[in-house]
């Protein structure tokens, strides 16, 4: 493995290590928001959540996916193996609910947030399908970290 390998690879992993640092705290902080009854707890949680949000989330993850394209050829694995397919198809769904769906309740929640509606904001953390997304979502993540770090069929 020559030096621009194992730099490629270094960087794609640090950035996942970074992209999961940041959905974690992201995903915790929103739990954490989304059952206190405690409206100072959960205005800070949600404050901390977003910092972990763009800080580590976005910024890790579109660092992850550009390099992880560039590992595979790097390494000379085909783009059609089925766990790289697959590991593929469930980022372009995660990135994409962050784009198309939390995106739009992330703005209804801060929006509710400044005018000091907490009943609404209570309301968008806990309804039923916000939860469900967001429990369908993390399944996918670890789904997605089990492809990465097993490599099924290699």
């Amino acid at each position: 493995m020559g030096d621009a390998t194992r730099l490629v690879l270094l960087i794609h992993v640090l950035a996942a290590f970074a992209y999961g640092a940041g959905y974690t705290a992201t995903n915790v902080l929103t739990e954490l928001a989304r059952r206190t009854e405690d409206p100072v707890v959960r205005r800070q949680a949600l404050q901390f959540s977003g910092l972990f949000d763009r800080g580590l989330n976005v910024t890790g993850g579109t660092i992850a996916g550009i390099t992880g394209v560039i590992t595979i050829f790097v390494f000379g694995y085909s783009p059609l193996t089925p766990w790289i397919l697959a590991a593929i198809a469930i980022f372009a769904v995660i990135v994409g609910a962050g784009i198309l769906f939390w995106s739009r309740v992330g703005r209804e929640i801060d929006r509710a947030t400044a005018a000091g509606d907490d009943a609404r904001v209570n309301a968008l953390l806990r309804s039923p399908r916000n939860v469900a997304v967001s429990r369908a979502e993390n399944v996918l993540f670890i789904t997605l970290i089990a492809l990465m770090v097993l490599r099924p069929g290699t």
